[in-house]
C-alpha cells in the first residue's frame, strides 16, 4: 500500500455501483459472537447526498451489540458547509457532554469529517473508524471530476480542510476500503502509515452502511482495549 496515485475508479466498478444501489434494503445482521460494546458511545456519519436514514442500519447493528449508537442530526451531508461543520462540532460537543470521550463512525465522505472531528477535538473523540472514506487526496478521488467545482463552493479553505483531514490522526484509527468500489478510488481510503489498521471487504460503495463484513469489523475494533 506504500505505492500510491488517487486513480479514479474504473467505468465497469461506477456501473456495478448503479447495479447495487438498485436492490432493495435490508436489515444488517448481526453475528452473535461479536465483540459487545458495553453502552459506549458511537457517532455515525452518514455519505454524501444522504442523511441519518441511509446509515440506520450500522445504528441498529451497533445498537444490537450493545452500542449507544447516534446519527449527526444535521440532515442531508451535502459536503463540507460552514453550516454542516459547526453544526458537527455542536453534535460532538453535546454528546461529550452527555456521554464522555466517544468513537466517530465515518461512511465515505462523512468518514473524512470523522477525521476533522478528531483533528479539531481530540480530547472528545476516543478513535476513528473510516469506512471507504477518501481522506488523502479526497478532491481527486471520486469517479467523477471535483476540482472543476471548488471556485463556486462556498466553503472558505477547502483545500485545506481537505489537507488536515490526510494528516495521521491523533486518536486510533481503522480504514475501511474495498478494490470493488466504483465511486472512491481504494487507495485514498488507506493510511500507508498504519498498514495494520486497514481493512480490506469485497463489497461496493453505496452498501456499506448494510455490508456484514464492515460490521464485523467494526465490532471487533470499537471493542479493542485502548489503555495502552
Amino acid at each position: 500500500m506504500a505505492a500510491y496515485a488517487p486513480i479514479r475508479p474504473a467505468m465497469r466498478r461506477t456501473a456495478a455501483e448503479a447495479l447495487a444501489f438498485l436492490q432493495p434494503g435490508r436489515a444488517l445482521p448481526v453475528d452473535p459472537v461479536l465483540p459487545r460494546g458495553e453502552g459506549r458511545t458511537v457517532l455515525v456519519l452518514p455519505v454524501t447526498g444522504r442523511g441519518d436514514a441511509h446509515a440506520a442500519p450500522m445504528r441498529a447493528a451497533l445498537g444490537a451489540l450493545g452500542y449507544q449508537a447516534f446519527g449527526w442530526t444535521l440532515g442531508i451531508n451535502v459536503g463540507p458547509t460552514p453550516r454542516l461543520l459547526a453544526g458537527l462540532d455542536g453534535r460532538l460537543a453535546a454528546l461529550h457532554a452527555a456521554h464522555g470521550a466517544l468513537d466517530v463512525v465515518g461512511l465515505s465522505l462523512g468518514g473524512v469529517f470523522a477525521r476533522l472531528l478528531a483533528h479539531r477535538h481530540p480530547g472528545k473523540v476516543r478513535q476513528v473508524a473510516t469506512i471507504c472514506s477518501p481522506f488523502r487526496d479526497t478532491v481527486d478521488s471520486a469517479f467523477l471530476p471535483v476540482r472543476p467545482f471548488l471556485r463556486v463552493w462556498r466553503t472558505p479553505n477547502l483545500l485545506d480542510l481537505a489537507a488536515k483531514a490526510a494528516q495521521p490522526l491523533p486518536v486510533p484509527g481503522t480504514f475501511v476500503f474495498s478494490r470493488n468500489d466504483g465511486i472512491v478510488a481504494w487507495r485514498s481510503c488507506v493510511e500507508p502509515s498504519q498498514p495494520e489498521d486497514c481493512f480490506e471487504i469485497d463489497g461496493p460503495h453505496v452498501t456499506m452502511a448494510r455490508d456484514p463484513d464492515v460490521l464485523a469489523i467494526l465490532a471487533r475494533r470499537l471493542a479493542r482495549d485502548l489503555s495502552g
